[in-house]
């Protein structure tokens, strides 16, 4: 598989997303500061809550959705994957639990929009190092720290692949959270 993946969006056709993965890096912190900064628009995905690259393109085409319809919950439509991703409708909880912390060795990013893959680029350069195949994705992933914060149970992992459970999760989050106040 690639080293990366640029998916176009069906409904928003003028769209796009890249996807990359990058795996033993020294740390994230000059990353998340020029995201910090806006000096780089991304989302930062911690890899340990990532089974598939797949779970992040649906909460990545969600997040372009609710941007288009001016939906969204967030300031942007990067931070709006980390909340499409996360059970919670608490956005600073979605932060914490998707979000790639500073001492973090390995990242997921999701841009939207990178006609040319400047930002990309400006990724690579920062971490010093070409992104890795998507398909160690779920070598990094922590199931066990997965199931607990989506609250899986064993009824569902016997019954669906835990990337059909995380992703009917992520696709139906308002159905699921509704009425359930800021859990």
């Amino acid at each position: 598989m690639a080293a990366y993946q640029k998916v176009t969006h069906m409904l928003y056709p003028d769209t796009s997303v890249t996807l990359a993965l990058f795996a033993n890096v020294e740390s994230c912190k000059n990353l998340r500061k020029c995201v910090m900064e806006g000096t780089v628009e991304a989302a930062l995905l911690k890899t340990a809550m990532i089974v598939d690259s797949f779970q992040v393109l649906v909460a990545a085409n969600k997040a372009i959705h609710l941007y288009h319809t001016k939906s969204m919950m967030t300031k942007n439509v990067h931070s709006e994957i980390l909340y499409c991703l996360s059970p919670s409708k608490n956005i600073s909880e979605s932060f914490r639990s998707f979000g790639a912390a500073d001492g973090e060795t390995s990242v997921f990013v999701a841009i939207v929009n990178d006609a040319e893959d400047r930002t990309l680029k400006k990724v690579t350069n920062i971490l010093g190092r070409e992104p890795d195949s998507l398909d160690l994705t779920s070598t990094l992933s922590d199931k066990k720290l997965i199931a607990k914060t989506y609250r899986l149970t064993d009824d569902e992992l016997s019954t669906f692949s835990l990337l059909d459970t995380l992703v009917s999760r992520v696709a139906a989050k308002e159905i699921i959270t509704a009425g359930k106040g800021q859990s």
